[in-house]
């Protein structure tokens, strides 16, 4: 079993402990009683204490990331089994409140490709010339908190959803190192690097890969779900897979209308 490793802020701690007494060494081994010795003095007393305080409040981490990204990998591929064992085989969409009879997005695994038409029913549903299942995103209950707890507010416009992305990935999840959103005419690319669920994005993708189209995790159903919502467009998942070398994922959409 693997032993708990001190955070960040245990390490800083430890420098700032080193800093401090390698002042207070400097101000004993010159013996001057001046200006300059009194300023370093004062220094390593600032930074024993800060020292002492980052030690007594931090917050070890205590998840494992490598466990917690494998916590949804057999529920995604049990999906995409059961979707391929009916005979689903298309690209996975992100309908938005007005094409269903839902209060709010829902994402629709057709039987081969769908193209914008209104959806009636639930779980089995038909349309014209198109089949599939809709089920709410996997998303909603973490789309539900953020909105709750981090007040979270949908935009309406692309440029404010680079930010909101950024956002979500980076400042709130910390799922993401980096996350680069480039938006063209009829979609957007996203690519997350440093990301910290990477281990189970390769194991469904060892899978299939067909089972990140056609059920992708909740961090893509959720960009997914915020777009659908703020633009009030069918969100079609293109592309979404883990970068062969590295920790970054790539992910694909489509606007459809």
């Amino acid at each position: 079993m693997k032993l708990p490793s001190p955070g960040r802020y245990v390490y800083g701690s430890f420098v700032l402990l080193l800093t401090a007494g390698i002042c207070a060494e400097v101000v004993s081994i010159t013996g001057r009683q001046d200006i300059i010795s009194a300023a370093l003095l004062v220094s390593a007393v600032i930074l024993f204490l800060t020292a002492i305080l980052l030690l007594v409040f931090h917050r070890p981490d205590s998840l494992d990331e490598r466990f917690v990204s494998l916590l949804q990998v057999q529920g995604t591929i049990n999906t995409c089994t059961v979707a391929a064992d009916l005979g689903l085989s298309g690209l996975s969409c992100f309908l938005p409140q007005g094409l269903t009879e839902s209060t709010g997005v829902m994402h629709l695994i057709p039987v081969t490709r769908y193209t914008g038409e209104p959806v009636a029913g639930s779980v089995f549903v038909s349309g014209e010339g198109f089949s599939g299942l809709l089920l709410p995103p996997v998303c909603i209950p973490l789309l539900k908190e953020l909105k709750k707890t981090n007040q979270l507010t949908i935009p309406e416009t692309r440029d404010e959803f680079s930010t909101l992305l950024h956002e979500i990935a980076v400042d709130v999840l910390e799922v993401a190192g980096k996350i680069q959103v480039t938006w063209s005419d009829t979609g957007v690319h996203i690519r997350m690097e440093g990301y910290r669920l990477y281990e189970g994005c390769r194991s469904v993708s060892r899978e299939s890969p067909a089972c990140c189209t056609m059920s992708p995790c909740v961090i893509c159903s959720l960009f997914a779900t915020c777009i659908a919502e703020g633009l009030n467009r069918p969100v079609q998942v293109d592309r979404c897979v883990p970068v062969k070398k590295g920790d970054s994922v790539e992910m694909i959409f489509t606007l459809l209308l």
